[in-house]
């Protein structure tokens, strides 16, 4: 399997990496942007004590803090993406470390804002709203404000949080420069015994060969690597986790589970309703996984047997233009208003393509409301590398329509309804592609897609909660997050999600290592509800058409402007609603019924 030396960045071309100078036009810009921001901030304590005098003062203050938070964006953008690119560059690591420092000083800085608020009578807020219209730009702000009344602190506490929160809240920092930037792997190798370059990148890729060896050594080598850091990664992930416990503790909440999904104002029902849905699920996918290795012939399954292709059909790769193509044809039902905004973003350098050397793994869409949006990600011409374009897409044309309708504080929508967004477009593609072939082996191996999709995003996500929740549980009843228990804890869900015919690799075992997403909060769980409710608004869209488009473009301009369940309901999909969660796994098991039935 031949592959490309990674290259350096000033080795590849500009056209294919994203423009930061739509962001500022120099280094030197954006500094002198740092110290207006700095200023600001000081100006800021010039509204404290004075936010009960009127719905006006209220109204200034409000709109001084979205300027500064507006400005903040721009400039953590700015330094976070210089980062992202090359992490092994000491400027782009300095940059980083200077946004945190003004982001923390602007949180400061407005910290007794809230405090303030909830301070005041009951019945005050209300007052304000009548006697200034204009507040109602910020309603749904001030709905949440009162929502949360018992969570805020007073102004002095809330400022000395703020100011710890570059301390406290760095764990991932670390753990992300471990990984990117600092940590070497062992080469793969194919099944002639030819060495492959290993990174995070390529992991991917390997793991999608029909080269058993290759994914074997893969698999291992990555994590091999991970476990020799494996107290390192526990550390830090036991210091997010013990800030997130003690901040929930701190704010009043019962767990850190709460505090999360309190923030988001999402039941704590829904949470364990999912992984009620899944376990009873789990049956379809241990058949899942026995008939892969039926497929491939393998007389034991691992891990790194769950992601080839089970045919042997000629390895397809895509171009950049290609996949370009694909993206705009699968999400051609969505109408030409959309495609105008996907074009944008495939055109106008919103989009770092390419792998190079030190560029942070994985990938992202980050919008910055007064610029576009910017996607991160390593294409690698593969059918995943397409979805992924597409899914961070999604984001990105949801940050798009709603920075159309929404001012910049109603256009932050809740990551709730983010996941919603990527994944919609995953399924759009996915339709698209199935109705574009005739081919029988080719449909057998995209309805395999699609059971992996379900398998990735449904499966291993709720995984990923549940193994979230017992950390936090662990932390909560005073217990330490060692690498022992972390890997015992993540084996033991392994073994019962993927069942007895998977063989668990010790190596794999320390997999939680490497999921950048447990320094998230509680983040995981909406990629799965996610999945379900896009699989149902895209299913709408292409069977009622035009009428169903229109709907998903309000659903999407909406923003963060109302509570993220009742957006969703405007949309058409009740998550609260029991059958809901049940319904979007059975169409899991009539995925493996049909590809059981293909034999």
């Amino acid at each position: 399997m031949a592959t490309v030396e990674v290259r350096k960045r000033n080795e590849m071309d500009p056209a294919l990496q994203w423009n930061l100078q739509d962001l500022y036009p120099s280094y030197e810009a954006w500094q002198a942007a740092l110290g207006e921001v700095s200023e600001l901030c000081g100006g800021f304590e010039a509204f404290r004590g004075t936010l009960g005098e009127s719905g006006g003062r209220v109204l200034a203050a409000l709109r001084a803090e979205d300027e500064i938070g507006r400005r903040l964006e721009r400039i953590w953008a700015y330094g976070m993406f210089h980062h992202d690119q090359d992490t092994q560059d000491p400027k782009g690591t300095e940059m980083v470390a200077k946004a945190q420092a003004l982001a923390a000083q602007a949180g400061e800085a407005t910290a007794f804002l809230v405090p303030e608020l909830v301070a005041l009578p009951d019945g005050r807020l209300d007052a304000m709203r009548r006697e200034t219209p204009e507040l109602q730009e910020y309603a749904h702000t001030l709905k949440e404000i009162e929502r949360q009344r018992r969570h805020v602190l007073a102004p002095g506490e809330e400022a000395l949080l703020a100011a710890f929160s570059p301390v406290l809240g760095n764990a991932d920092t670390i753990a992300g420069q471990l990984a990117n930037a600092d940590m070497r792997f062992k080469d793969a190798e194919t099944s002639h015994g030819e060495p492959m370059p290993l990174s995070h990148g390529r992991y991917g890729q390997y793991m999608e060969s029909r080269d058993r060896r290759l994914r074997q050594t893969a698999y291992l080598n990555m994590h091999k690597a991970y476990e020799e850091h494996r107290h390192t990664f526990a550390a830090t992930l036991d210091q997010q986790m013990r800030t997130a416990v003690t901040a929930a503790r701190v704010r009043h909440y019962p767990s850190a589970l709460e505090a999360a999904l309190d923030g988001r104002n999402l039941p704590r029902e829904l949470y364990f309703r999912l992984i009620d849905a899944v376990h009873a699920a789990l049956p379809s996918l241990h058949r899942y996984v026995a008939w892969r290795g039926k497929k491939l012939g393998v007389d034991r399954m691992h891990f790194y047997d769950l992601y080839p292709p089970v045919l042997d059909l000629p390895e397809k790769r895509y171009s950049w233009q290609e996949a370009q193509a694909m993206a705009r044809a699968g999400l051609g039902p969505l109408g030409d208003h959309y495609l105008e905004g996907l074009s944008h973003i495939l055109h106008d350098r919103f989009v770092d393509v390419y792998e190079n050397q030190g560029k942070r793994s994985g990938a992202y869409s980050m919008d910055v409301y007064d610029v576009h949006p910017y996607i991160l990600m390593s294409f690698t011409g593969t059918r995943d590398s397409v979805f992924t374009l597409v899914h961070e897409a999604g984001h990105s044309m949801h940050s798009i329509l709603s920075r159309e309708s929404q001012t910049f504080r109603n256009a932050q929508y809740p990551i709730f309804l983010a996941e919603i967004a990527s994944t919609t477009n995953e399924h759009l593609l996915l339709q698209h592609l199935l109705r574009t072939t005739s081919d029988q082996l080719e449909q057998t191996d995209l309805r395999d897609d699609l059971a992996q999709k379900f398998l990735g995003t449904v499966f291993r996500q709720t995984l990923f909660a549940e193994f979230e929740l017992k950390a936090h549980e662990r932390v909560e009843a005073g217990g330490a997050l060692t690498a022992e228990f972390l890997q015992e804890t993540y084996g033991d869900l392994l073994r019962l999600y993927y069942g007895p015919d998977l063989e668990v690799d010790e190596a794999g075992t320390f997999e939680w290592a490497r999921i950048p997403h447990f320094y998230m909060g509680y983040y995981v769980f909406q990629y799965a509800t996610g999945f379900i409710a896009a699989a149902a608004l895209s299913q709408a869209v292409l069977r009622d058409g035009a009428e169903a488009a229109e709907r998903y473009l309000r659903f999407l301009g909406f923003g963060g402007s109302d509570d993220p369940l009742p957006i969703l309901e405007r949309a058409g999909v009740d998550l609260m609603e029991e059958s809901t969660l049940g319904h979007g796994l059975a169409s899991f098991q009539a995925v493996v019924d049909d590809l059981a039935g293909r034999n």
